[in-house]
Order: structure tokens, then C-alpha cells, then sequence
């Protein structure tokens, strides 16, 4: 039984003979992991703060990055703080690289969070709108792309709807040109989520 040949593109057959690019990637992913480290210990001492205004259990949590090779064919470094998922109600600030597209930064809330959180978040619309926060309006609760068809502007729907809403995220993003100003622009933005989340 003869088989077809497996050809390689020209383009395949320059970078299989090329190791440096994957050098250059693995040294990327690790300084993005350096970046998350710095960015998670930012976030604790900044979260510690506000330890009588937020949930005691949401202190329970401690950072955890992890990373991945393949989030629609690409990889991406994570960084969840604070982080609570269970079946039923999750709360998680997650900060996410994703190779060739952004960083972002991501507040989800679903069951005794959502309900709990959205009437406070809604008093702080316009300050997170125009701080580049958008709705996440796909129907896929693990989605992170942020392009048109998966986002909308925050005011579009009022309280009642939001907490109907089987989950609600909202997220920011950076194109990743803006690296160096990352380390000031992602702690800034998570500070606003924490505190338009305080009584």
C-alpha cells in the first residue's frame, strides 16, 4: 500500500533547519513569566489591602501562572489572582499573554459572585469603559479573544440583565508593542477592578 509523501512549504522547510527562532520564543515565554511574577506580587500586596472591603475567602487564594502552546494554535502565559472556580461560582482576575495578539486583563464573576458584584460594578461604568474595559458577550465561558463579535461596549445592558446572565466577564487589552509599559498599565487596571468591586 503506497502512502502519499509529506511535503513541507519552502517557508516549513527554512524555519524546521532554524533553531533560533524557538530559542528566541522560549526566551520570551520565560521573561513573560518574570513579568507575571513581578505583576502577582503587585497584586497581593494590593488585594492584602482591601481584605475587610472583599470576601474573606477571595484572601484564601494565592497567584498561579501557568502557561500553554496551543490557545487557537498559539501559546499563552496566564495569571490568575484572586481565584476562586467552582462549578457553580467562580471569581478570578485573570492576566493573559497571548503570542501574536495582546495582554489582557480579565474580571469573571458567575453565580454568588455575579450576583453579589454586579450592582457595585455598575456604579463604576464610565471609569471602567473608558479606562478600555468591554463586555465579553460570547456564549463560551473559557473565551479570550476580545475581537468585535465577542465583545461589546458596557453600558448596553442595565443590572437586571447582566445578572440573568449565566456568567459575566469584562476585559481589557494591550497590544503587545506596549511590553515595556506593561509592568505600570496591568497593576493600574487591576487596582480599578478590585476597587470598583469595595462597598
Amino acid at each position: 500500500m503506497s502512502r502519499a509523501k509529506i511535503h513541507l512549504s519552502e517557508k516549513e522547510l527554512q524555519l524546521v533547519q532554524n533553531s533560533d527562532w524557538l530559542l528566541t520564543k522560549n526566551i520570551i515565554i520565560k521573561k513573560v513569566y518574570e513579568l507575571f511574577g513581578e505583576l502577582a506580587s503587585g497584586y497581593s500586596d494590593f488585594f492584602a489591602l482591601l481584605k475587610d472591603e472583599l470576601s474573606g475567602e477571595l484572601h484564601e487564594s494565592s497567584p498561579k501562572i501557568s502557561r500553554g502552546e496551543n490557545y487557537k494554535g498559539l501559546p499563552y502565559v496566564m495569571l490568575d489572582y484572586p481565584r476562586c472556580f467552582g462549578k457553580e461560582d467562580v471569581f478570578a482576575i485573570r492576566t493573559f499573554f497571548w503570542w501574536g495578539n495582546f495582554f489582557s486583563i480579565t474580571l469573571h464573576l458567575k453565580g454568588s459572585y455575579q450576583q453579589f458584584f454586579i450592582p457595585r460594578i455598575e456604579n463604576h461604568w464610565m471609569e471602567l469603559d473608558r479606562m478600555g474595559f468591554r463586555l465579553c458577550i460570547s456564549e463560551d465561558e473559557w473565551e479570550h479573544s476580545l475581537s468585535p463579535a465577542n465583545t461589546a461596549l458596557l453600558p448596553v445592558q442595565k443590572q437586571e440583565a447582566l445578572l440573568r446572565l449565566p456568567f459575566f466577564k469584562m476585559a481589557a487589552a494591550f497590544p503587545l508593542s506596549s511590553w515595556s509599559e506593561m509592568d505600570s498599565k496591568l497593576p493600574r487596571l487591576f487596582q480599578l477592578l478590585c476597587n470598583s468591586m469595595k462597598a
